[in-house]
């Protein structure tokens, strides 16, 4: 994955959490998580560069609306109702109010889907576009172009909405699952045709003759532990994926060996470590001995260090 799909990953699980979260306390008749909705979607929503206020804070009486921003002339209603009346009541309300004039009126609805509504709202309100649930929320997200905020909507994310159960640490197959998706995000990359000579004894005994035993025993030691995680991760990708990994870690892996000046035992330890990082951006634990064990094994078929 690269960074802006881990970041929409994270935005779209914590979302879908609270959602979850305020279906079933409601369900509870337990309100008191959307008064936290309410000032949870007033600064997210804030960092879509509106500058939303908590109508609960004014002294005025806002009867139909619970975030107002009025220098964008918008206001929003979070509900977790998403009925045909409880829209129309909104609306006819929002509109019957003078002191509304000239603002849009929005209708979030934090724990249930639009429907494909057919009443006939009236007063210039489109349920297509006036009405966001979840799911639109995330694509107008999707939508962002620039990295840094997606990232910023995921960290403030992280940071507001906690998961019972984080998961921390993955196994070694979602490690090699992981790695390998990464490894083949790239699927405009131009495979060269160069030919690979696919001679691994010669490699690892003549050529990295200094490291071979090293070499030898850290695929052995790691064999039985990874082998049928490894197995199983590769039964999953298609040949076009493989051509795509093949070429990518014969590139990196050839300018790791150039910078360690041809010494493989530390080219494979730097290699290992990029990839561990790399995967390691949304604060889960990969098994480094797993991504090693990948490595060693690419190694063997000259996709890793590759003969010239």
């Amino acid at each position: 994955m690269d960074n802006k799909q881990i970041y929409l990953t994270v935005i779209g699980r914590r979302l879908a959490y609270l959602k979850a979260e305020v279906e079933i306390f409601n369900s509870l008749n337990l309100t008191d998580i959307n008064v936290y909705a309410e000032n949870f979607y007033r600064d997210f929503l804030n960092l879509l560069g509106y500058e939303f206020e908590n109508t609960n804070f004014f002294s005025n009486n806002y009867a139909h609306i619970d975030l107002i921003d009025t220098k964008n002339k918008l206001a929003i209603q979070v509900t977790s109702q998403n009925d045909n009346a409880k829209i129309k009541d909104s609306i006819n309300g929002f509109f019957n109010d003078p002191n509304n004039k000239g603002f849009k009126l929005k209708i979030l609805l934090i724990s249930k889907e639009a429907k494909a509504y057919r009443t006939k709202f009236g007063n210039d309100f489109d349920h297509k576009n006036d009405v966001i649930d979840i799911k639109r929320l995330l694509i107008i997200i999707n939508d962002i172009k620039e990295l840094s905020k997606t990232k910023e909507i995921a960290d403030f994310l992280d940071k507001q909405i906690l998961q019972e159960r984080k998961k921390t640490e993955s196994t070694e197959f979602e490690t090699i699952m992981t790695l390998i998706d990464y490894l083949s995000q790239n699927k405009n990359r131009i495979i060269t045709n160069n030919s690979v000579n696919v001679d691994p004894k010669n490699k690892i005994e003549n050529r990295f003759s200094e490291h071979s035993e090293y070499l030898k025993q850290q695929y052995a030691d790691l064999f039985g532990r990874y082998n049928n995680a490894l197995i199983e991760a590769k039964a999953k990708i298609d040949t076009v994926d493989v051509a795509i990994i093949s070429d990518f870690l014969r590139d990196e892996s050839d300018l790791c060996l150039t910078k360690e000046n041809n010494n493989a035992k530390l080219a494979l330890a730097t290699l290992v470590e990029i990839f561990y990082n790399k995967l390691s951006t949304n604060g889960i634990k990969f098994d480094k001995q797993a991504i090693k064990y990948y490595l060693l094994d690419e190694l063997i078929m000259c996709n890793v260090f590759p003969n010239k």
